[in-house]
C-alpha cells in the first residue's frame, strides 16, 4: 500500500493525534482525529461537496470527497471518491472503503451545467412558464414572466391563479381547469383577462399540460403569452369585415333604390313627352303634363346633386363659403319654398323664433340641411297635421354659445333601433315607408356631415306613433372656422324654383323675336343634342358657329371670328378649361368673353373655371332665359358686328359727352347706357383706348374743363369743376397733375376764388 504522508497542503496537521486512511490498495493517508465540520480549513482543504457529509466519519454513510491523487507522479488528476467507514479499531484507527465515482459525479456536473443552460433559456423565453398544482395554486413562476405581467416570481408563488383573473372570465375558465386537473396528459388552451401589476387588464393565452403523472414534473405546466394586441387587431378586422359587409348590403339596397328613384321620374318625363310628340295629348292636358315633367326634372336634378355631394364629401373637396346671415330670415325663406307643398297636404307650417339671430354659416350647405329636414317632415306628416320649426339661442338651446333649430312633425315616429341609424348613409327607416316616400337614404347623412362641417351637431328625438323632432346646432361666432373659409362678400344665389311647385320659366327681359344685328357666337359642345338645343335658343339673337371640342374650336376661331364663346367643360381632346386658357393667353382673343357650361356646379369647380379665365360659369341644368340675359350683359343684342370698331368708339364718346356734367355718371352708368357689364366695358375700353374706363372719364372731363377755361366760359374754377361733374378741390388737384404747365388761376383770366 502506497503511503502519502505529505498532506499539509490539504490537511490541518497541528492538532494532537492523527489517523490513517487506507484506501483499497490505492492510497493511505492520515487525517486529524479531532477533525469535525467546525474545522473549516480542513473541510475546505479536502474540498467536501457537502459540508454536512463531514458530520460522522464514523457513521455508516457515504460522502463524496474531492482529492488529488498521485500528485507527484501522475500530475494534477482530479477524481471523485466515495468514502465509507467499514471498520473501527479500538486504537482509534479507522478503515474506510474508498470508491472511485468520478464518472458518476462528472455526469452529475454535466447535468448541473445543462440545467443551468436550460434555466437561462427559460428566464429569457419570450413566453411565460408557470407550474400549478391541481388546485390552481402557483408553484413556480419563471423570472421571465415579469416582462409579461409585471409581477415578481415571489409575489405570485404560493397564490392562486384565479386571484389574478378577471371575475367575468372565471365562470368559463374555472370549470375547464378543474376538468384539466383531473385528467393527466390533457392539454387545454384558454384566453383570460389577467391583472397586470400596474393595475390594467391584459389578455393572456395559456396552453396548460397536465404533467402530474410525470415524476420529474408533478405539476400542471402553463406556457402563456400576451395576446392583447393580437385580439384587438382581430376585433378590428372583424369590425372592418362586418362594416364592409354592412356597407355592401346598404350599397346594394341604395343602388336598388337609386334605380327606382331614377326610373320613376324618367317614366313621368318620357311618357308625357311621347304622348305630346305623337299627338295623343289634348291641348287642355298639356300645361299639367309639362308641369309634371318639370317637377320630375327637378327631382332628377336633386338626386344627381345628392350623389355629387356624397362623392365630394368622400373626396374631401367641399369648399366652405362662410358669411354672416340672419338665421331666422334664412329659415323663414326656406319655409316659403315649401308653402305649395304644405298647402297641397293641408299641413300647417309654424315658426317659433326670435326676431333676429346672426350666425356665420355657408348658406348653400345649410340650405341642403334645412331643406332635407323640412321636406322629410312634410312627407311623413299626415294631411291636416302641423310641422313646427323652433329656433332657440344661447342657454335656451343645447349649449351656451350656440343656436339650435328643431323641426317637429306628427309623422309615424321611429323606434330606438331606427333612431340610432337614421343618420347613416343609405339607411332608410322602414321598407314600406321607403316605398311610400321618395328618397335614396343619403339626405340625412349629408345633413349630418354638413352640420359637422360647421362645428355643430345633429340629433333626433322620436316616439313611435307620436312623431319626430330633428334638430341641429350651430356655434355662434366665427372662431371655429378657418379664416380662409370666411367670405364676407359672398352672396347667396336665389333659389330657382319652389319645392312642390312648378319650376320658374321666366323669359329674359326685353326679348325680341329676332335681333336686327346678331353678334357672332362660337358654341363648343360635344353632345349633339345639347348643341341642337342651345342653337335653337341662341339662333334668334346670335350668329352661331359650332365646334365639337376645344381642338376644333381653336381651329375654327380664325374663320368665325367670334365676339362671344360658349363652351362645355368636359370634352375630349381639349376640354373647356384648356380652351379658355388658350384664348386668354392669345392677345387677339383675350378680350372675347368666354362662358363655361358644365355639370360640375360646385363652388370649387366654378372657381377653377374662373381661374382659367372664364368670364362666366353656369352649371347644368341651367335656365336658357338666365343664359340669354347673361350673354346679353356681355355683348348686347342689336349691336352690329362692327361694334368693336370706330362706330363703337364714336358711340362711347357721344355717351360720355352727353353725361359729362352729371356727377353721378360713373363707370357703372356708362356700362348701363352702352349695354355692357362693367367687366366687359373695362376690357373693351382698355383694348381701344389703352386705359381703364374710370381714367377715360376723368381724362375727358379734364380736357373739357381745359377747353372751357381757355375759351373764358366761366368766372371761377368752381363753376368749371361743377360743369364737368367734379368737386372743386378734387378738380384742382387732378387738373394740376394732368396739365402741370398750366396755371389754373391765370390760364385765361379765370379767378381761383371758388368759394371752396
Amino acid at each position: 500500500m502506497e503511503r502519502f504522508s505529505n498532506w499539509n497542503n490539504w490537511c490541518l496537521m497541528t492538532v494532537e493525534g492523527d489517523h490513517w486512511i487506507r484506501g483499497n490498495a490505492t492510497f493511505e493517508a492520515r487525517f486529524p482525529a479531532t477533525a469535525t465540520t467546525d474545522t473549516k480549513p480542513w473541510t475546505a482543504r479536502l474540498g467536501l461537496v457537502d459540508s454536512a457529509a463531514a458530520l460522522a466519519w464514523l457513521g455508516e454513510r457515504e460522502m463524496p470527497l474531492r482529492a488529488h491523487i498521485g500528485r507527484a507522479k501522475r500530475g494534477e488528476v482530479r477524481q471523485w471518491l466515495r468514502l465509507r467507514v467499514v471498520q473501527s479499531a479500538a486504537d482509534g484507527e479507522h478503515v474506510i472503503d474508498v470508491e472511485d465515482v468520478t464518472e458518476e459525479q462528472e455526469a452529475v456536473e454535466r447535468m448541473r451545467i445543462e440545467g443551468g443552460h436550460f434555466h437561462a433559456l427559460i428566464e429569457r423565453s419570450a413566453e411565460g412558464i408557470s407550474l400549478f398544482d391541481t388546485g390552481a395554486n402557483i408553484l413556480y413562476e419563471s423570472p421571465s414572466n415579469k416582462r409579461i405581467h409585471g409581477w415578481e416570481s415571489w409575489e405570485m408563488e404560493g397564490k392562486n391563479l384565479f386571484d389574478f383573473c378577471h371575475e367575468d372570465d372565471l365562470a368559463r375558465a374555472m370549470p375547464r381547469f378543474e376538468h384539466l386537473a383531473k385528467a393527466p396528459g390533457i392539454v387545454e388552451t384558454e384566453v383570460v383577462r389577467f391583472k397586470h401589476k400596474e393595475g390594467h387588464w391584459i389578455y393572456l393565452e395559456g396552453t396548460v399540460i397536465n404533467a402530474t403523472d410525470d415524476p420529474r414534473v408533478g405539476a400542471l405546466v402553463n406556457n402563456f403569452r400576451e395576446v392583447t394586441g393580437r385580439l384587438a387587431a382581430e376585433r378590428e378586422i372583424r369590425r372592418a369585415k362586418d362594416a364592409a359587409e354592412e356597407a355592401q348590403r346598404l350599397q346594394q339596397h341604395f343602388l336598388t333604390n337609386l334605380t327606382h328613384e331614377f326610373k320613376t321620374p324618367l317614366t313621368l318625363i318620357r311618357g308625357p313627352l311621347i304622348d305630346l310628340a305623337e299627338g295623343r295629348m289634348k291641348p287642355a292636358q298639356v300645361p299639367a303634363a309639362l308641369a309634371r315633367v318639370l317637377r320630375n326634372v327637378d327631382r332628377l336634378n336633386g338626386l344627381i346633386t345628392e350623389l355629387i355631394d356624397l362623392s365630394r364629401l368622400d373626396a374631401g373637396t367641399f369648399v366652405m363659403q362662410v358669411n354672416r346671415h340672419d338665421l331666422v330670415e334664412f329659415v323663414r325663406a326656406e319655409m316659403d319654398t315649401f308653402s305649395a307643398m304644405a298647402v297641397a297636404k293641408a299641413v300647417d307650417l309654424q315658426l317659433d323664433a326670435p326676431p333676429r339671430c346672426t350666425v356665420f354659416f355657408d348658406a348653400t350647405k345649410l340650405e341642403k340641411v334645412v331643406t332635407n329636414l323640412m321636406s322629410n317632415a312634410l312627407r311623413y306628416s299626415p294631411e291636416g297635421a302641423a310641422v313646427r320649426i323652433r329656433l332657440t339661442v344661447g342657454d335656451e338651446g343645447d349649449q351656451e354659445g350656440s343656436v339650435r333649430v328643431e323641426v317637429t312633425d306628427q309623422g309615424p315616429g321611429m323606434d330606438e333601433g331606427t333612431r340610432a341609424r337614421v343618420f347613416e348613409r343609405f339607411f332608410q327607416a322602414d321598407t314600406s315607408l321607403s316605398r311610400a316616400h321618395e328618397g335614396m337614404g343619403v339626405g340625412l347623412a349629408l345633413a349630418r356631415e354638413m352640420v359637422e362641417m360647421h362645428g355643430g351637431a345633429v340629433g333626433v328625438h322620436s316616439e313611435p306613433g307620436v312623431g319626430s323632432t330633428f334638430w341641429f346646432t350651430l356655434p355662434l361666432g366665427c372662431d371655429h372656422f378657418d379664416p380662409d373659409d370666411i367670405d364676407m362678400g359672398a352672396v347667396r344665389e336665389p333659389r330657382p324654383h319652389t319645392v312642390g311647385g312648378t319650376a320658374a320659366t321666366a323669359q329674359p327681359v326685353g326679348l325680341v323675336a329676332k335681333a336686327e344685328h346678331r353678334p357672332r357666337l362660337l358654341l363648343v359642345e360635344d353632345n349633339e343634342d345639347m348643341r341642337a338645343y342651345l342653337r335653337m335658343n341662341l339662333d334668334p339673337y346670335y350668329l352661331v358657329t359650332e365646334a365639337i371640342d376645344g381642338r376644333q374650336a381653336w381651329a375654327e376661331i380664325e374663320t368665325s371670328n367670334p365676339e362671344i364663346i360658349i363652351s362645355d367643360v368636359m370634352m375630349p381632346h381639349v376640354d373647356g378649361l384648356e380652351l379658355c386658357r388658350l384664348l386668354k393667353s392669345a392677345a387677339r382673343w383675350r378680350t372675347v368673353p368666354v362662358f363655361l357650361l358644365s355639370a360640375k356646379g360646385s363652388v370649387d369647380h366654378r372657381v377653377e373655371g374662373l381661374k382659367a379665365g372664364a368670364d362666366d360659369y353656369m352649371a347644368k341644368p341651367f335656365s336658357v332665359a338666365e343664359l340669354l340675359q347673361r350673354l346679353r350683359s356681355r355683348v348686347p343684342w342689336g349691336v352690329s358686328a362692327d361694334s368693336t370698331g370706330e362706330a363703337w368708339r364714336e358711340k362711347l364718346e357721344a355717351c360720355v359727352a352727353e353725361h359729362l356734367g352729371t356727377a353721378a355718371f360713373d363707370v357703372t352708368e356708362l356700362a348701363r347706357h352702352l349695354g355692357y357689364s362693367e367687366r366687359q366695358l373695362r376690357r373693351r375700353v382698355i383694348e381701344h383706348f389703352g386705359m381703364k374706363p374710370s381714367a377715360l372719364l376723368l381724362q375727358r372731363r379734364l380736357a373739357c374743363a381745359r377747353d372751357l377755361i381757355t375759351k373764358h366760359r366761366y368766372e371761377t374754377l368752381a363753376e368749371v369743376a361743377h360743369t364737368v361733374g367734379l368737386s372743386p378741390g378734387y378738380f384742382s388737384r387732378r387738373y394740376r397733375r394732368a396739365y402741370p404747365n398750366d396755371t389754373i388761376a391765370t390760364a385765361a383770366g379765370v379767378s381761383s376764388e371758388s368759394g371752396t
